[in-house]
């Protein structure tokens, strides 16, 4: 996934890379969720409509170190503490993903680097967690760190200086949080290499993990996004084969013995290569392969991405909102599935969208 950015700064580098406890409870429980970024201003309160509108009790949110610190001693918490308000005040639960190294706190990349003194992203996490106690309890360490344009260190640096420190400091903020990780990409190719990535994290340290959190798309065939999950392959119990033919996800996590849970933090279909009506299509099929079959398919939860295109057009449109925030043919399709199968509270009404081009509303979310 490409991080949100908080700054004018940050907008110019990251775009270069690709309610009440008992609503949270309730939204705990829900297997839908949803990719948003770290909306702002008026964006924020129409798009958790819309969540809430699908009956999606989740929402994916990063949570950019390199924003909320930009200089040393400076905190700027604004952004996250309107997104968290907002979605109590919604009963939607939040998944926050800590990472991306401000400039003055790595020797390498911003964004991407190995945080020069760990105590500093230990600090930013242990802040963020005891900030948010309560109000957001899961946390998800870093993302895709196998993907060189969002972690330009190694495993072992993911390991020791982001995974196992970022655990420690969310945990003595917040007994009650749970750790996610480590988001990685489901790719083999120019040394990215998911399996043995997710090997190594989890012999090093699966015992840091509630969940475990993984990305895995397929752009023609929502079958094929399971079967990279839970696929039985030649050389599934022979880690050192696994070049040869790449192993699903369960076979990893068989062979590392992790049996906790596993939630899809990235799933989705893109109107940019395929039209609207067939990116319908493909959510229609991957919700009932993955829910439709008795008894519903692993995993337990799905962040789809994403919720609204990027204004960028250099950016896959992935959402199931336009730009403009008017529904695409998917949306509809979603939230009447999860209506019907274990989605979050009632729904809201659904606002009007006048097919009339000249009584189109104006505003944040108005139609294309």
């Amino acid at each position: 996934m490409r991080p949100v950015a908080l700054s004018t700064r940050l907008i110019t580098l990251l775009a270069a890379l690709a309610g009440g406890p008992a609503g949270l409870a309730a939204a705990d429980g829900c297997p839908f969720g949803v990719n948003i970024h770290a909306p702002e201003s008026e964006r924020l309160a129409p798009l958790l409509d819309r969540v809430v509108e699908a009956h999606l009790g989740w929402v994916r949110i990063d949570f950019v170190w390199a924003a909320v610190e930009p200089e040393p001693g400076v905190e700027r918490w604004r952004t996250y503490d309107a997104i968290a308000a907002a979605a109590r005040e919604r009963g939607l639960a939040v998944l926050a993903i800590l990472a991306y190294t401000p400039a003055w706190a790595t020797d390498g990349p911003e964004i991407a680097g190995v945080p020069r003194d760990v105590a500093d992203w230990a600090d930013f996490c242990h802040r963020a967690a005891s900030r948010y106690r309560g109000t957001i309890d899961h946390w998800e360490i870093w993302n895709e760190p196998n993907l060189p344009r969002f972690w330009s260190g190694s495993r072992s640096d993911y390991i020791e200086k982001i995974l196992r420190p970022a655990a420690r400091a969310i945990r003595a903020a917040n007994p009650d949080a749970r750790i996610g990780g480590p988001g990685l990409a489901h790719h083999v190719a120019s040394g990215r290499d998911w399996p043995g990535w997710l090997r190594d994290v989890l012999v090093e340290a699966g015992d840091e993990l509630d969940f475990l959190s993984h990305h895995a798309y397929d752009l023609e065939d929502p079958a094929g996004v399971l079967r990279r999950l839970t696929a039985v392959t030649p050389f599934g119990r022979e880690p050192a084969r696994w070049g040869e033919v790449e192993p699903s996800l369960r076979e990893v996590l068989d062979w590392t013995g992790f049996d906790r849970p596993v939630w899809l933090t990235e799933t989705g279909w893109v109107t940019t290569r395929l039209d609207e009506s067939r990116q319908a299509e493909l959510y229609a099929r991957f919700l009932e392969l993955w829910l439709g079959a008795e008894p519903p398919l692993w995993p337990e939860r799905v962040f789809f991405y994403e919720l609204q295109d990027d204004p960028d057009p250099n950016v896959p449109n992935f959402g199931l909102l336009r730009v403009s925030g008017r529904r695409k043919p998917a949306f509809s399709v979603l939230r009447d599935y999860a209506a019907a199968h274990g989605g979050a509270g009632e729904g809201a009404e659904p606002p009007l969208e006048p097919e009339d081009e000249e009584e189109r509303p104006h505003g944040p979310l108005r139609p294309d």
